[in-house]
């Protein structure tokens, strides 16, 4: 079966992930002796078979074929049976269970509210139901992870409306990772029927307020019951997988390389933002340069337009000019035409031909070459 880093199996992924979820496990141990118990969204069973210890009879119940062939392989007991189903749709009749655990699985649901009633139908109204679910302040708001297989997370206060219309009568704890220390070892075993009050000892000097409490919480475990609950006992989980100091170190380390991740990638954006602002430079002195050109093809176009109209000026001037002298020319053609009618009128007269057969008036050339002009003779 893939792990995923969502769905928890035992030996995969990280340690300190599965002992959160067997420790609501265990906490929900305590209520399950002798009951009918349903877990509803089981995954892989290893918190069924967990209650199947001390229940009367448990159903593990999950959508996924593959976490459940993985739970049957893995967990089986007597008095535990796994079954496939829809939690929003659960096959049971009402009141059936004792006992319903629902751990990690409303913030995936698109209709809590529908999952929840389901749950309230098929609990004994005697019964306790157990929920658990991540604080959306502590892990989303103040962290910033955003996990992508959620559909709607929770603070305390949207978690207690959500419940009221259902379930007269809540509780609702908060389960912490908490520093502690320990003195045992293969020499020290618990005896669970001797522990004394001097077995644990807590300091509240400086303890939170509820407030504080209520957005600090790493998940909520509510109860929940049509009557009134017991007084409930804290849990404090001590794990053999586990070591404080070597996970906090460890959780440090991953940390640190992921700030190292990040300072890497923050320099790879500086230096693409650099090399960015070295480009917008370059375009803008490639526009300097252009608008610099356009400034001279400008300044050139003028001074050829302005070229273009002085030709123009002169060729207007030499029209004018030629038109003037185009005047003056037909005027002396006419007056020369003029003079030329008035000669031949002169000529024609009978004193020009007495004044040249007498020699008294010039002789114009052609006269002189045509014999039969007078003066020829």
């Amino acid at each position: 079966m893939e792990f995923t880093g969502e769905r928890v199996i035992p030996g995969r992924g990280d340690v300190d992930l599965l002992n959160e979820h067997r420790a609501r496990y265990w906490f929900a141990r305590r209520f399950a002796s002798g009951k009918n118990v349903l877990d509803a969204a089981c995954g892989t069973g290893y918190g069924s078979a967990m209650l199947a210890e001390t229940a009367k009879t448990v159903i593990g119940l999950d959508i996924s074929a593959d976490a459940l062939d993985y739970a049957r392989s893995h967990f089986a007991a007597p008095n535990l049976r796994l079954a496939r189903a829809d939690c929003l749709a659960l096959p049971f009749a009402a009141g059936k269970f004792d006992l319903v655990v629902g751990f990690e699985i409303i913030e995936h649901l698109e209709a809590p509210e529908t999952f929840l009633a389901e749950l309230g139908r098929v609990l004994d109204p005697a019964g306790v139901l157990i929920l658990s679910t991540p604080n959306r302040f502590y892990y989303t708001d103040d962290r910033g992870e955003i996990n992508p297989f959620h559909k709607r997370e929770f603070s305390f206060p949207e978690f207690e409306e959500i419940l009221r219309p259902l379930f007269p009568h809540r509780a609702i704890l908060f389960q912490n990772h908490v520093s502690a220390l320990a003195i045992s070892g293969p020499g020290a075993h618990l005896n669970t029927s001797a522990l004394s009050a001097n077995c644990f000892f807590q300091e509240d000097a400086s303890a939170p307020s509820l407030d504080h409490a209520r957005r600090a919480a790493h998940f909520f475990v509510a109860l929940c019951s049509a009557q009134p609950l017991c007084p409930i006992e804290p849990l404090l989980y001590l794990p053999s997988a586990a070591n404080m100091l070597r996970d906090r170190e460890m959780y440090i380390h991953r940390l640190e390389q992921r700030i190292a991740e990040k300072d890497a990638y923050i320099l790879q954006i500086q230096a693409d933002y650099e090399s960015k602002i070295e480009w917008a430079r370059s375009l803008e002195r490639d526009l300097e340069k252009a608008r610099a050109d356009l400034q001279s093809l400008q300044s050139d176009y003028e001074g050829k337009v302005e070229w273009a109209r002085s030709l123009e000026r002169h060729l207007d001037k030499a029209r004018a000019d030629l038109g003037q002298l185009q005047k003056e020319f037909d005027e002396r053609t006419a007056w020369a035409l003029r003079l030329n009618d008035d000669l031949q009128l002169l000529i024609g007269t009978r004193w020009y031909r007495m004044g040249r057969n007498l020699n008294l008036i010039p002789v114009r050339p052609s006269e002189r070459d045509d014999p039969s002009s007078p003066g020829s003779r």
